[in-house]
């Protein structure tokens, strides 16, 4: 059972357009237009459910936003767990113009205050208590922060996922991120620009061979998993011994939005080696950029011809012996009191 947890979810509409750039036309009129249930949580539930996996989505729900959002879910039959509160569930716009890029406007959602966190809490482990299988199962903890709660609640849901023996992935940015590493969650899902903000430094243009380098080093040092997706360059995947990377030919996406969230769920769908996680990861990841909706209804059906893995790890340890200081904790971490300033990107595109 894969248990998602999206602290600030959303409605998405989807435009799409038949002008190659905004502005050409005084108003645009869209030739297709549609709406789902999203956040990067419910994207990953949606997706999983779309394959047959077991999950649940656990979600704040305010206003009719979030009552629209909640009904989505369960036309489509996703299973979820709405825990009502004051405010609007926020609207996320994209706009998909014809071979260009996903043009995206994300709403910054409403302040939840700590009544809502605590029913929260209560709620993700009531869900976690009533698991039968915990060996096999996750808590995922992705997206965007809503405005005001401070990365430190983000530690409080590791801390009830570790309580219940459940393994913990967490998709975050900014501060929360680093707290996720501090309170013992098992997998980070970052992309590389998250990872060199969260490592405080420049991991510069040779970005595999770096990326992968930092990421084990950090893995190895803190003993957390790393799930680290680079665009165009593909995706890192590393324990602190095993390094893999994975990739595949140039893609011209349909849609960007959701991809990300496709990649991790792949990870997560099933058993297997770290080789055989990285090809369904990245499978489901391509597809849902060639897929004109957030989430791909058919997951790992596109654009997945020519798909490699490559084990990077003996590279990488010879690398990586030239510094052994340990990596510490980035300084991001001990501000308890911060708001993440930078929301996770919605569409990775793996």
């Amino acid at each position: 059972m894969i248990v998602t947890l999206t602290l600030n979810p959303s409605l998405d509409l989807t435009y799409t357009l038949a002008e190659s750039a905004l502005g050409d036309v005084d108003v645009h009129r869209a030739s297709a237009a549609t709406i789902e249930g999203s956040g990067k949580g419910v994207n990953v539930a949606r997706d999983l459910h779309a394959a047959g996996s077991e999950t649940i989505a656990v979600i704040p729900v305010g206003g009719p936003t979030g009552r629209h959002l909640a009904e989505l879910l369960g036309d489509a039959g996703v299973p979820h767990l709405g825990v009502p509160v004051a405010g609007e569930t926020r609207i996320n716009t994209s706009v998909l113009l014809p071979g260009g890029p996903t043009v995206k406007v994300n709403g910054p959602g409403e302040p939840i205050v700590r009544a809502d966190v605590d029913r929260l809490l209560e709620s993700v482990d009531a869900v976690l208590t009533g698991l039968t299988d915990t060996d096999d199962s996750w808590l995922v903890i992705s997206g965007s922060l809503p405005p005001g709660l401070e990365p430190a609640a983000v530690g409080e849901f590791v801390g009830v996922a570790a309580r219940h023996t459940v393994k913990c992935a967490v998709d975050i940015a900014g501060a929360a991120l680093a707290v996720a590493l501090r309170t013992g969650a098992n997998l980070l899902a970052p992309n590389e620009i998250e990872l060199a903000e969260l490592l405080r430094t420049d991991l510069g243009a040779d970005t595999v061979t770096v990326t992968a380098a930092a990421a084990r080093r950090l893995a190895a040092d803190h003993g957390v998993d790393l799930l680290v997706s680079m665009g165009r360059s593909g995706a890192v995947y590393t324990d602190g011994e095993v390094v893999i990377h994975g990739g595949g030919p140039a893609l011209v996406p349909v849609n960007t939005a959701g991809a990300g969230d496709a990649f991790l769920a792949g990870w997560l769908a099933g058993p297997g080696t770290p080789a055989d996680r990285m090809r369904r990861a990245l499978a489901w990841g391509r597809s849902a950029c060639l897929c004109p909706t957030t989430v791909d209804p058919h997951p790992g059906t596109r654009g997945v011809d020519g798909i490699t893995v490559t084990t990077l790890s003996d590279t990488i340890r010879d690398t990586s012996k030239r510094d052994t200081t340990p990596t510490p904790l980035p300084v991001a971490v001990h501000a308890v009191g911060l708001t993440s300033p930078n929301p996770a990107p919605e569409g990775d595109l793996p």
